[in-house]
């Protein structure tokens, strides 16, 4: 049986659209988007046109749902729509539950990715790992998801379970995997020594508070004798800024650490706040896929400001800076509004961060030969050198 829809209804829809888009509003600026009225024509005949012919039934709402999603996502895969109560519950920082699975989340290939495991999580002690494509969540399919959602959709009551169907990186195939939620502290910096004089700092995240952790970290590594260091940012991600701009300080004495690029405010250089530099001596920063947004931004100034080499894996490549922006009935955007640059004006938005020196891996082998290697080219790097080797 044919499908009809009230052509006055889709053309109210329409109207609606354009008159938004053109008096619409981004943070308050009046934007006026050449085209667009022939544009949103042409998607009112076909949303006209799937709405009566499509094979199967189709409510209107899923179909706009599905327009928000792949206007935001074709752009950047962390933008992301949200309907009206979940986006009050972004904005107040609301989250889904006490309890974790330990997964940092992405989106690619139209589906959630994961960015990273938090070692001795639930989803690192199943084998979770960088590059794995979660196909759905508790029988919900990530296709409509994003990111925030996804993060989400796996917190709840410690001991609860979670069910995920992924497809793993590693090419194993499909297979689904029940995990149990726990209550996950934050990773702490922590410092080993390498002897004789070698310091290997392990950074996982950059909560609030860190920067002067990783300050505490070295000056008890410096009291042990190092005189080189390791800064080990394998697996960390972050979305604090101002926490990778303190970190960066406690290298770097003066001068620009990030700039943001905003395509309505201009550029805007952020500076090393002056707090008292940490550590002058032989540095060199080990990265990897797991590495991602602010740990890329103190990657990219080490180098560029510090003259650090970075060695291991090119980095994920989140480099965009996300705000939070309220639509008019009361849902809402997560939309990348700037782009991160390094001090030297390279950008890694969708590329990452490629390493001055190849050095492959894998940090959930016991030996970390991955490491080893970057203790090893510490090691035979002089002062000088290391801080040109970059």
């Amino acid at each position: 049986m044919k499908i009809t829809i009230d052509r006055k209804v889709l053309l109210g829809i329409s109207a609606g659209l354009i008159a938004f888009t053109l008096s619409g509003a981004l943070m308050g600026r009046v934007v006026a988007v050449e085209g667009t009225y022939g544009y949103l024509k042409l998607f009112n005949e076909v949303l006209y046109l799937v709405l009566n012919n499509y094979v199967q039934p189709v409510q209107i709402d899923t179909l706009m749902d599905g327009a928000y999603r792949g206007l935001l996502e074709s752009l950047d895969p962390d933008n992301e729509y949200l309907p009206a109560p979940k986006y009050e519950r972004a904005l107040k920082g609301e989250i889904g539950g006490p309890a974790d699975v330990g997964l940092s989340l992405s989106k690619r290939r139209g589906y959630i990715v994961v960015v990273d495991a938090l070692a001795g999580s639930p989803a690192a002690e199943a084998g979770l790992r960088t590059g794995d494509l979660l196909i759905t969540i508790d029988g919900r399919s990530t296709r409509l998801m994003g990111s925030w959602e996804a993060g989400q959709a796996l917190r709840g009551r410690p001991g609860t379970r979670t069910v995920l169907t992924l497809n793993g990186a590693d090419g194993t195939g499909r297979r689904s995997l029940t995990l149990l939620r726990r209550t996950l502290g934050p990773g702490a910096p922590a410092g080993v020594m390498a002897p004789p004089d070698v310091a290997v700092a392990k950074v996982t995240s950059l909560r609030e508070g860190d920067a002067r952790r990783i300050d505490q970290t070295i000056a008890s590594l410096k009291s042990k004798g190092a005189t080189r260091l390791l800064l080990d940012l394998r697996g960390c991600v972050s979305d604090s800024l101002a926490e990778a701009i303190g970190t960066a300080s406690l290298f770097v004495k003066e001068g620009t650490i990030v700039t943001v690029a905003d395509r309505y405010e201009g550029d805007r250089a952020f500076l090393a706040d002056g707090r008292r530099v940490a550590w002058e001596g032989p540095l060199v920063v080990l990265v990897d896929e797991g590495t991602s947004r602010s740990c890329e931004i103190l990657a990219a100034a080490l180098r560029d400001a510090a003259g650090a080499p970075i060695l291991g894996q090119r980095t994920w490549g989140a480099g965009t800076l996300r705000k939070l922006i309220p639509l008019r009935h009361g849902d809402g955007v997560f939309l990348a509004t700037g782009k991160y640059l390094s001090p030297s004006g390279k950008e890694w938005n969708g590329k990452g961060l490629q390493p001055d020196l190849q050095v492959d891996g894998d940090p959930g082998d016991p030996n970390d030969p991955q490491r080893q290697k970057a203790v090893d080219y510490l090691r035979g790097l002089s002062s000088a050198a290391a801080r040109k080797a970059a």
